[in-house]
Order: C-alpha cells, then structure tokens, then sequence
C-alpha cells in the first residue's frame, strides 16, 4: 500500500523557505511550551523553558490520599485512570494531528484543558465546601472523611480535562519539533534525532525539579498554590508556543492509514466482484492481454493479503503486551503510596511522600543513556544484532523486569508488615521504622521495564508492520498502554471485591491505612500474572519468529531459484 507523500507548510499554508522555517530556533519555543507539570508532579521554575516531566501519574496519590482521604483501592484507581487516559488521549492525538488536523493546532486547542484542569484543582483545595475537612490521615486513618458525590465529579473532571491535555502534548510537541528537521538532509536528520535525545533528558530533569518545587509549596504554600502555580506556567508555555508560529515547518494532515486501509479492502472487494461480470469482456481480448491483467490483479491482490495476514500474526503480541503492561500502573502507585508509611529520612534530610516519585524518573534519566550508549552496544558484541536484541526480546526482558519488580515488592511488604506487628502500629497508618530505600530495587526493575517493553513494542511494530503503518507506531503502543492502565483499574477493584467475600467482610485492600492491609499478598498476585503473561508472551513471540523465519527461508528458495 503507498504510503501518503508528507508535504510541509507554515503556518499560512504556504510552501516553507527553509532558511527561516524550521531547525534549532522553531525547536526553541517548542521547549518552552512544554514548561507544563505534566501529571500532577510540580511545577518548574521559569528560566528553565523546556519540556518537563513526562513520566508518572503517581505522585497525585499523595494528594488523593492525604487531602482529599481516599482509601487505598480509590486512589489506587483514579491514579491508574489518569495514567491510562493520557495515554489513550496521547494514541487520539497523534492519530488525529497525522491524519485530519495540524499539530499546531491540537496543540492550540486542546493543551488550554491542562489550564482549566489545574484550576479546578487549585479551586478544590482552596473552597472548604470542595474537600473532606482538614484530618491527619495517617494518625487517625478511621476518622477521616472522604471526598463524595459532587466533590468527587468536580475531581473527576479536572483529572480529564487534564488527561486530555497532557495526552495532546505529550504526543504532539515531540512529532512538531522532529518535523522541524527534514529527514531527507543527513545533517539536520542527525538534529533531530540529538532533540529527541534532548527533550527526554529535559522531561527527567524537569520532573525532579517540580518535585522539589511542588514539596516546599505543599508544606508552605498548600495544594490550591501549588496547582494554581501549574497552571500559571502551562499558560506561559502556550504563549511561548504561540509566539513561534511563524517560524514552524508544519505538516500537513495527509489521511488516516486506516482509511486508506479500509478503502483499499473496498477496492479490492469490489475488483473480486467486478471479475465475475468482466470475465466474458476479457475472454474476448487477445490471451496476451488477459495474461498480463491477471498478473498485474494477482500481484495486487497478494500484496494485500500478505499485509493483512501480517497484521493478523502480530494480534497475538498485541493481546500479550497488553496482559504485560497491567500490572505497571499498579505496581508504581501502590510501592509509592506503601512508601509514605516508612521511614524517609536520609540523614538530615526527610524526603517526602509526594517526592517519591523522584526515584524512579532519576532510575530512567539514567538508564536511558545507559541503556543505549553502553548495554545495546556490549549486547551487540555477543548476539551479533545491531540493536543489541531484538525489539521482542526486548519486551520480553522488560516482562522479566516486571515480574522480579513484583515478587521484590513482595518481600518488602511482607518484612514491613512484620515490623508493623512488632512495633504495634497496626493502627496507625505512618511511622514504620524501615526506611524507605528498600523500595530502590522495586523502582530500578520497573524503570528498566518501562524503557525496554515499552520501547521495544514501538521498534517491533515499526520493523515488522507494513509501510503504512510505522508512522502509527507510538500511537499503538500508547493506546495498549493506556488499555492495560485501565484494565488495572478494573483488576484492582475485582481482586479486592473477591477477597472481601472471601475474608469475612474484609478485602486485601480495603481502608486507608496500609498497615492493616494484605498488600503483599495483592503484590505477590500481580507477580503471578505478570509471570504467566511472561510465559504467554513468549510462547508467542517465539511462533511469531519461526513463522518469520520459514517466510524468509521460503523466499530466500525462490530467489535462488529465479536465479
């Protein structure tokens, strides 16, 4: 199937001069558009004008949890709510701003959704009337109030109108800033692949310092500042944006690749329908002439079903990364909310809850370079493949990753909860004399799980699909994802529903306070699951290569053959 030809206008609509469109100074603005505190972390301070955090929904549980005193399986939820619908709205947008609407655009249209979702936040921390009253959750978890009825919509709502936003961002300023650099010219395709490098590098450093930033305001300043603060600077970065339209190279939507999918299956719908009433008119034509018709349809027709039956063998992987990504949310919020029990002190220093989340973006910060300048370059020395393993191996390691993450976590709860028991805390839900690095090892495993199964899912599709749809690839990977982040949500609430009715009216999860929970049986479930969707992934991936292999060795007959 073609591929659409990309052609590239300002923001006019008028072919692009590329000595003023375009290149370093466009990707500038692009930087400071993305000031924005992605997923409730903090805020970045102005000087900065980069892209900042987009890694984790998790640190919003601690506001979730500690304002508006939400139990364990509700913030667990939301948490995972949030997270898999900026990755579904992610997958629209991208879908959308390649095939009907200009990146710009989307970004112009729905990125003000961040703004307005911040300051429906800000307004629900700062009015009394919006929020439980003031209570120390983890002294008296029982006596607390939780947010309900209206006060949990207006909650509901400022996290979509957030996830909507941040979903377009996340999506769109990277696709514009690679589209500032031609592709075709081996100069600039090498700038675009260092602002990639780049922005990935700004996003983890952005995320640490709204980490600190956003600790000092919710322990001096409170909640309402905080959000209102976040959504002061996405505004700053919209107009940063704005300001540097003209500069832009913009592409222009050229179609969705399932239309054009779609309307060549009709195509070739109605060229099978057509041959019957044909067949009389090409028996009239000479023999050389119905020859070369029937070749010409054959080789159409084939190449149609060879992409087709490709994309039916890849349904498999599909259905297997979603069963793998699952656990992921889960295990991020709950090891970061368990957390906030421990003790957080690291000498003088006490780290707080909300901050939490800066252990794993500081594991990715560091691992991505890591991960591509020394692990893929010494794995390519000893399998011989350029990427060091293969981009299904690398899901499949990413699994293994999530699996050892599970079954730590585990053993971390289980010598929590007997130190628990050993102090008499089981009715506080703070104050646990462990520290909380136990927890590194968990955040190291799931951080190298997000590098390699997430990533590695992109460069499959992109390797093995057909042409026309390695373009859709990131947009597939975000939408399972976001799926999978979903289904957590259902999975978490299920689990706990059954081991109520099982457990004389009590779930694993059930309250607010950690130290009267079942978490470490929860955490050795998911390690169950996580090990069997391991176990179905590779059952798969392994049919899926030697089917990729017979192919191959089948052609390779034939060339040798024709030859």
């Amino acid at each position: 199937m073609a591929v659409a030809e990309v052609v590239y206008v300002d923001w006019r609509g008028n072919a692009v001069d590329e000595r003023r469109h375009g290149g370093i100074r466009a990707t500038i603005f692009l930087y400071g558009k993305a000031l924005e505190v992605s997923k409730l972390h903090g805020t970045v301070v102005l000087f900065m004008l980069r892209s900042c955090p987009s890694s984790s929904n998790s640190s919003i549980v601690a506001y979730l949890h500690g304002t508006l005193h939400l139990d364990i399986v509700t913030s667990s939820t939301l948490t995972s709510y949030v997270a898999g619908a900026v990755l579904i709205s992610a997958a629209l947008m991208n879908f959308i701003s390649d095939a009907y609407i200009k990146r710009t655009t989307a970004i112009f249209v729905f990125s003000p959704c961040v703004v307005l979702g911040y300051m429906l936040l800000a307004l629900q921390a700062q009015l009394p009337s919006l929020h439980p009253p003031l209570c120390a959750i983890n002294k008296e978890p029982n006596n607390c109030k939780p947010a309900q009825g209206w006060n949990f919509a207006l909650l509901y709502l400022s996290l979509s109108m957030f996830a909507v936003g941040e979903g377009c961002m996340r999506s769109c300023i990277p696709s514009l800033g690679g589209d500032q650099f031609s592709s075709d010219d081996p100069k600039k395709s090498q700038l675009k692949s260092t602002f990639l490098i780049w922005l990935k590098f700004a996003n983890s450093i952005g995320a640490i310092i709204g980490l600190v930033f956003l600790v000092w305001m919710e322990n001096n300043l409170g909640w309402n500042i905080g959000f209102m603060m976040c959504a002061v600077i996405v505004l700053v970065g919209l107009f940063v944006a704005v300001s540097g339209t003209p500069f832009y190279r913009i592409q222009k939507p050229n179609g969705s690749p399932l239309t054009r999918t779609l309307q060549s299956c009709k195509r070739l719908t109605d060229k099978i329908a057509l041959t019957n009433i044909e067949y009389d008119m090409l028996s009239q034509l000479s023999s050389t002439r119905m020859i070369i018709g029937q070749i010409v349809y054959t080789i159409w027709s084939t190449t149609q079903i060879d992409e087709t039956r490709s994309i039916i063998q890849m349904l498999p992987i599909f259905i297997s990364c979603l069963l793998i990504y699952l656990p992921f949310t889960l295990l991020m919020t709950l090891i970061i909310q368990v957390g906030s029990t421990m003790d957080t002190g690291a000498g003088k220093i006490q780290i707080r809850s909300a901050s939490l989340i800066a252990i794993p973006t500081i594991f990715r910060m560091l691992m991505q370079p890591c991960y591509k300048r020394v692990l893929i370059p010494l794995l390519g020395k000893i399998t011989g493949h350029a990427q060091g393993i293969t981009p299904l191996q690398s899901i499949g390691v990413g699994s293994a990753c999530g699996t050892a993450a599970a079954f730590f976590a585990t053993l971390v709860e289980t010598k929590r909860l007997n130190v628990v028991e050993q102090h008499e805390l089981i009715s506080f839900g703070t104050g646990v004399p462990m520290s909380v690095f136990w927890l590194v090892i968990q955040f190291f495993l799931l951080s190298i799980m997000d590098i390699t199964s997430f990533g590695g899912l992109i460069e499959f599709i992109k390797s093995d699909t057909p042409l026309w749809m390695k373009p859709i690839a990131p947009t597939m990977q975000s939408f399972l994802a976001g799926l999978a982040a979903w289904s957590g949500c259902a999975f978490i609430q299920l689990v706990n529903g059954v081991t109520r009715h099982s457990s004389g009216g009590k779930g694993w999860l059930d309250g607010a306070n950690f130290n009267r929970t079942r978490l470490n049986r929860f955490f050795l479930l998911l390690a169950a699951f996580e090990l069997i969707a391991f176990i179905n992934y590779t059952f798969w991936a392994r049919r899926y290569t030697r089917k990729q292999q017979r192919i191959s060795s089948v052609e390779s007959d034939e060339d040798g053959i024709e030859m």
